[in-house]
């Protein structure tokens, strides 16, 4: 094995420097592993995409669409909570989590994301019918009748187009749905 030079070094800390901050250590992490690997050492510890498909095996008859996966590492957040946050067994999914919040239109704007990302695990769409939204909110206690639609109109940047059956999410959505993933982790 032939030990990494400088210029090698160096190389992949401008490379790691040249993306956004969010995202330079996975990068570092990845491309030092990649030479490493070429290089015949060991790999370092394993990273947390490594440790991510460690946790799928614990779910060997589910598998997570690829944008279900693009969005977990888009946006850095391991795996592991998506386990947290539902049980699957037999290629079945069920919710497991619970909401922090107790106000009806931020739990109604969360579990609308929660059930998005419910969606797109067994099929592949970030999408929630409005119907069975308006369902999982009287269950738990956050339906608004009067201001339900209000609350949706307020939070439109969520969805690329509100009105519409089912609302599928937007980007923002789906940055919204990273932040809610990693506050339920804590």
């Amino acid at each position: 094995m032939a030990p990494i030079g400088k210029d090698t070094l160096g190389k992949i800390v401008e490379l790691a420097n040249a993306v956004p901050q969010e995202y330079r250590q996975k990068c570092f992490e990845l491309l030092l592993s990649r030479v490493l690997q070429d290089a015949g050492a060991p790999a370092p510890a394993a990273p947390p995409a490594a440790q991510a498909t460690a946790a799928s095996k614990a779910h060997p008859k589910f598998v997570l669409p690829i944008d279900v996966r693009a969005l977990l590492s888009q946006y850095g957040v391991d795996e592991a909570v998506l386990w947290k946050c539902f049980h699957a067994e037999d290629g079945e999914l069920r919710p497991i989590y619970k909401l922090a919040t107790h106000k009806k239109a931020q739990a109604q704007i969360e579990h609308a994301l929660m059930m998005a990302l419910e969606s797109a695990m067994s099929n592949g769409q970030f999408q929630v019918v409005v119907e069975a939204l308006r369902e999982r909110c009287s269950e738990h206690k956050c339906y608004d009748r009067a201001n339900f639609m209000h609350i949706l109109k307020r939070n439109a940047g969520l969805f690329k187009k509100i009105g519409a059956d089912p609302l599928v999410l937007s980007s923002d959505g789906k940055a919204a749905l990273a932040e809610l993933l990693e506050s339920l982790s804590a």
